[in-house]
C-alpha cells in the first residue's frame, strides 16, 4: 500500500519476482505488469513509461518498506511510503480495506450499476462486481473518459476499494443506505493521493455514460497542430489519438491501436498518436516519445506535441471543445477531408471483458465506416 502525506491509505496486490522478472500490480481483475528486479533483499520496479518508480527493501518481518515516486515535470514529483506484507493467498479479502470487523456486505447480485454524482467530476459510473459477500472490484466511469479501476471488501454499510494504476493511488469508500439503494461517498486519487472529491450514489439499472468530447459544430472540420510530421500525412482516412505516457488509460489503449494498425493500414487507414507531455521541454518530450513507442513497439506515428497544461486549449486539434485531459486518450475519426465523424474518450483494459469488446467493436465499426466514405 501506499499512504498520503495525511495518512490515507490505497492498498493492492503486488507480485514480485524471484530475481529479474516482472513485478504485477493487481486490481481485480485489472492488472499493470512491468519489469523489476528483486535481489539482495531489495526490490526495484522502475517504471519509465509510466514516469515512476517503486523502491523497497525486506524488513526482519519479512515485509517491504520503501517509497513510490514519481517524476513528471508536468505535474509535480513526489515520494510517497510504500509497505508490502507477504500474504498467503492473493485474494479480495487479504486487502483487508475495512478495518472495522462485522458481518460481510452482501448486495444480493453479482453486479451492478450505480449513477454517481459528484462535487467536481459531475456525473459518473460505478460498476461494481461482487465476486463473493464481502468482496468487490469496481470501475468507475467519469464523463471525460477516464477510468479507475478499484477493488476491496464491504462490511457493515460500508463498503471500501482502492488501487494503483502505475502512475497514480485510488482510495473509494461508499457508505450504503440500509436498503442498499443509495450511498454517500468519497474519492481521493493522484500520485499524491491528493485529488479528494464528496459523492452521491444511486443504484439502478444499468446505462451508458455520456462522454464530453465533441465536434464545435456536425460534420466540422478538425485542424491538426502544426507540426512538420503532420505535414505530409497521406491522403484518407485519419484515427487520431490524444494521448500521454503519464495516462493509464492510454496505456490500456496502446495494445489495441497497434492492432488496429496491422489491421487496417493496408487497407487505407492512417493512424497517429499526438503525445501530451506538458512539460514545455522538447528534448524531454522526445524522449518520452521515442520510450512510448519502444514501450508499445508502435508501428504507427506517435508524435510529442509541445506545450504546458496551460497551454492546452491551443495545442488541441482545433474544432473541438469539451477537451480535457483527465479523458485521454481521446480518439478522432476523421474523414480524407478532416471532418469528425466519430469520436470516443478513455478507454478500458483488456481484462474487462465486457467493457473492452464494447469500446473495441464500436472502434472497429468506426473505421469500417471512413473506410468507406469517399476519399
Amino acid at each position: 500500500m501506499v499512504t498520503s502525506a495525511d495518512h490515507v491509505e490505497a492498498v493492492f496486490l503486488l507480485r514480485v519476482p524471484a530475481g529479474k522478472g516482472m513485478a504485477t500490480f493487481k486490481v481485480g481483475a485489472h492488472e499493470v505488469a512491468t519489469e523489476a528486479t528483486f535481489e539482495g533483499g531489495t526490490l526495484q520496479i522502475p517504471m519509465a513509461v509510466h514516469q515512476t518508480v517503486v523502491n523497497a527493501n525486506v524488513q526482519p518481518d519479512g515485509s517491504l518498506v520503501g517509497t513510490f515516486v514519481t517524476t513528471w515535470r508536468a505535474f509535480g514529483a513526489s515520494t510517497l511510503p510504500l509497505r508490502a506484507t507477504p500474504i498467503a493467498v492473493p485474494t479480495t479479502a487479504a486487502l483487508e480495506t475495512v478495518a472495522s470487523k462485522g458481518a460481510a456486505l452482501d448486495l444480493g447480485e453479482a453486479r451492478t450499476a450505480w449513477k454517481l454524482a459528484m462535487t467536481e467530476s459531475g456525473e459518473a459510473k460505478l460498476a461494481l462486481t461482487q465476486t463473493a459477500p464481502g468482496s468487490f472490484d469496481g470501475m468507475v466511469s467519469l464523463d471525460t473518459g477516464n477510468l479507475i479501476y478499484v477493488s476491496g471488501n464491504g462490511i457493515g454499510d460500508v463498503i471500501v476499494m482502492t488501487g494503483f494504476d502505475g502512475t497514480s493511488g485510488y482510495r473509494f469508500e461508499l457508505a450504503l443506505s440500509k436498503d442498499r439503494a443509495t450511498a454517500t461517498g468519497t474519492l481521493v486519487g493522484g500520485h499524491r493521493l491528493d485529488w479528494r472529491e464528496t459523492l452521491t450514489a444511486k443504484r439502478g439499472a444499468d446505462f451508458t455514460l455520456a462522454l464530453k468530447p465533441k465536434a464545435t459544430k456536425p460534420n466540422g472540420k478538425i485542424v491538426l497542430p502544426e507540426s512538420p510530421e503532420l505535414a505530409n500525412l497521406p491522403k484518407g482516412p485519419l484515427l487520431v489519438e490524444l494521448a500521454g505516457s503519464w495516462c493509464s488509460t492510454c496505456r490500456n489503449a496502446a495494445p489495441f491501436i497497434g492492432q488496429l494498425d496491422r489491421e487496417y493500414r493496408a487497407k487505407g487507414l492512417t493512424i497517429v498518436t499526438l503525445l501530451y507531455e506538458f512539460t514545455d521541454d522538447a528534448k524531454a518530450d522526445a524522449k518520452q516519445a521515442a520510450l512510448f513507442k519502444q514501450t508499445y513497439k508502435a508501428t504507427w506515428l506517435v508524435v510529442p506535441v509541445q506545450g504546458t497544461l496551460e497551454d492546452f486549449a491551443e495545442i488541441v486539434p482545433a474544432g473541438l471543445s469539451d477537451l480535457n485531459p483527465a479523458g485521454f486518450p481521446i480518439s478522432l475519426f476523421l474523414a480524407s477531408d478532416r471532418s469528425l465523424v466519430a469520436v470516443h474518450a478513455g478507454f478500458p483494459a483488456a481484462d474487462s471483458p465486457t467493457e473492452f469488446a464494447a469500446v473495441s467493436a464500436e472502434f472497429r465499426a468506426n473505421v469500417e465506416k471512413l473506410l468507406t466514405l469517399p476519399r
